[in-house]
């Protein structure tokens, strides 16, 4: 389901807003790949996936691996 207010258009050499990082997280939930994601915010398909690595959280005993916008704001600083 596409939202018809979005109006975050990524700039080229720019960090990740944390709106952009929230979407990012929808759209995970949504069942999006990274790929359709990166095309979506119009920024690089490494940057989708750096993006999951630093905000990705561990549930389950490990088990399930989730991606939480506030971790990766956080972790942008290299902040625990």
């Amino acid at each position: 389901m596409d939202n018809p207010n979005c109006n975050t258009k990524h700039s080229k050499g720019q960090h990740l807003t944390y709106e952009e990082r929230v979407e990012i997280e929808i759209r995970l939930k949504d069942g999006w790949t990274p790929y359709k994601i990166h095309k979506h915010l119009g920024c690089s398909f490494n940057t989708i996936k750096n993006e999951y690595e630093r905000g990705k959280v561990l549930l389950f005993n490990g088990k399930v691996e989730r991606y939480k916008a506030s971790v990766g704001q956080k972790n942008i600083y290299g902040k625990s």
